[in-house]
């Protein structure tokens, strides 16, 4: 059983708001995230303990549009093969080229009998979830902190 991971990623940004899903994150570990939300939109939903835990273990924070993508390219809301390619080229456990070719080949043998059609819509799936992902640098998601109380019944505010 893993408690500690060092990659999480989150297929539904609403999830962000309704469960924990960086629980198990190792300090400097990576998270992507599937959202429509642009950098103005992620500073506003996103809960601020998880900013702060972004901030405070050295996040690698990435973001990507698979939805938009897998639509753009005829796949309705299949975006299976986007995140597969995205998380390959995060977690770094294979070389790139390798993972590239893989996907590729199992995708020549599973939807293979669909269509080459189909085989081409995924292949650029691919290639999306690698080109389509956007680094949000933690430091800008650091939440400010709350006045504190002093002892000399004054507050402090950066």
């Amino acid at each position: 059983l893993i408690d500690k991971a060092d990659f999480i990623s989150c297929s539904q940004q609403s999830y962000v708001s309704k469960y924990d899903v960086l629980a198990g994150l190792k300090d400097g570990g990576t998270f992507l995230l599937n959202t429509m939300w642009d950098d103005a939109a992620l500073e506003h939903n996103l809960p601020a303990e998880m900013k702060r835990y972004l901030a405070q273990h050295h996040i690698r924070f990435y973001t990507i549009d698979a939805v938009d993508i897998a639509r753009n390219l005829g796949l309705g809301n299949r975006t299976n093969m986007i995140m597969q390619s995205a998380f390959f080229k995060l977690a770094d456990i294979i070389p790139i080229q390798d993972a590239v070719k893989y996907l590729k080949d199992s995708i020549a043998v599973t939807y293979g009998k669909k269509g080459d059609d189909v085989v081409a819509m995924n292949c650029a799936a691919v290639d999306q979830g690698i080109t389509g992902l956007g680094r949000t640098l933690w430091t800008r998601l650091r939440p400010r902190p709350e006045k504190c109380p002093t002892t000399s019944g004054t507050s402090w505010s950066p």
